[in-house]
C-alpha cells in the first residue's frame, strides 16, 4: 500500500513538471509567432531595418533579430471636439467636427511620423482656424457647409506624406458662445417681439375697416339699423341680457329683455 502510494505521488510530481515544461515551451512558441489579420499588413524588421511587408497569416520568428509589426488599414473616427475660435468679425464660436480616414501605405505611415494620429489631430485644427477666421458668423450660421466644402481635398493633400487619406469631413456641431451668444439671443428677441407688434397692428387695422365697412352700411340703411338693435336686445345664449337705454321720453327709461318698463303715472 505505501509502495503504490509513492508510486502515485511519483506520477503526480511528474506529471506536474511535464505540464510546466509544456506550458513554458508554449508560451516561448508562441513568444516567437505573429498573426497578421486580414485587415492588417505585417511590417517585417531584421536588426532594427525594414525587410518587406508581409500580408494575413501565421509567421513565426527565426530568431531574435527578425520582429513583425502589425499596422491596421481599417477606416478610423477622429473627433475635434470643442475648438473655439473667432470668426471675421471677431465673434466665438465653437465647432466639433468628425474626420474619417484610413491608412493607406503602411511604410510611409511608420517611417514619417512618431505619431500621425496627432499630426492629423493639428492638420485639422489648422484647417477649422483657417476657415473659420475667414468667414463671418452670418455666413458660418446661414451656410454650414461652407465649413467642409472641399475639406477633404485639402487635408489630403497635407496628409499624403504620411500614408494617411481622409475620407470624411463632417461637420457635427456649431455652438455660438459668450458675446455672440448674448448677441444673438437678443436679436432673435427683438425680431420676435416686432413680428408680435405687427401682428397687433395689423388685427387694429382690421378690426377698424370691419368698423368702417359696417358704419357705411348702417349709415344708408335704417331698416339695418333698426335690426342690429333688435339683435342687441336679444342677447347671447348662456349670458345675461342686456341694458338698453332709450331716450326721448320726459326721462330715461331701463328696458330689458325681461322686465317692462313701469309705466309713469
Amino acid at each position: 500500500m505505501g509502495d503504490a502510494f509513492v508510486l502515485v505521488l511519483m506520477l503526480a510530481a511528474v506529471g506536474a513538471i511535464g505540464f510546466v515544461i509544456w506550458r513554458n515551451v508554449r508560451a516561448a512558441w508562441n513568444k516567437n509567432a505573429v498573426t497578421v489579420y486580414d485587415y492588417e499588413v505585417g511590417i517585417k524588421y531584421t536588426d532594427g531595418k525594414i525587410v518587406e511587408l508581409v500580408g494575413p497569416g501565421f509567421y513565426r520568428k527565426k530568431d531574435d533579430r527578425t520582429i513583425i509589426e502589425r499596422t491596421d488599414m481599417r477606416e478610423n473616427s477622429l473627433i475635434v471636439a470643442g475648438q473655439e475660435m473667432l470668426s471675421k468679425d471677431n465673434l466665438p464660436v465653437r465647432i466639433t467636427v468628425v474626420v474619417r480616414w484610413k491608412v493607406v501605405d503602411a511604410l510611409v505611415y511608420k517611417r514619417t511620423a512618431s505619431s500621425p494620429s496627432t499630426r492629423l489631430y493639428e492638420t485639422v485644427q489648422v484647417l477649422l482656424r483657417k476657415r473659420i477666421g475667414a468667414l463671418d458668423l452670418d455666413t458660418i450660421l446661414a451656410d454650414r457647409a461652407v465649413i467642409d466644402r472641399d475639406a477633404v481635398a485639402e487635408l489630403d493633400a497635407a496628409l499624403a506624406p504620411i500614408g494617411i487619406i481622409v475620407l470624411g469631413f463632417d461637420l457635427r456641431d456649431v455652438t455660438l458662445v459668450g458675446v455672440a451668444k448674448q448677441a444673438y439671443a437678443d436679436l432673435w428677441r427683438a425680431q420676435k417681439e416686432g413680428l408680435a407688434a405687427l401682428e397687433r397692428a395689423r388685427g387694429e387695422q382690421a378690426a377698424l375697416r370691419s368698423l368702417a365697412n359696417a358704419a357705411r352700411m348702417l349709415k344708408g340703411n335704417p331698416e339695418l339699423m333698426n335690426l342690429r338693435v333688435l339683435q342687441a336686445l336679444q342677447g347671447q345664449q348662456g349670458k345675461a341680457s342686456p341694458t338698453v337705454i332709450l331716450g326721448g321720453a320726459p326721462g330715461l327709461v331701463p328696458v330689458s329683455k325681461d322686465a317692462a318698463p313701469e309705466s309713469a303715472e
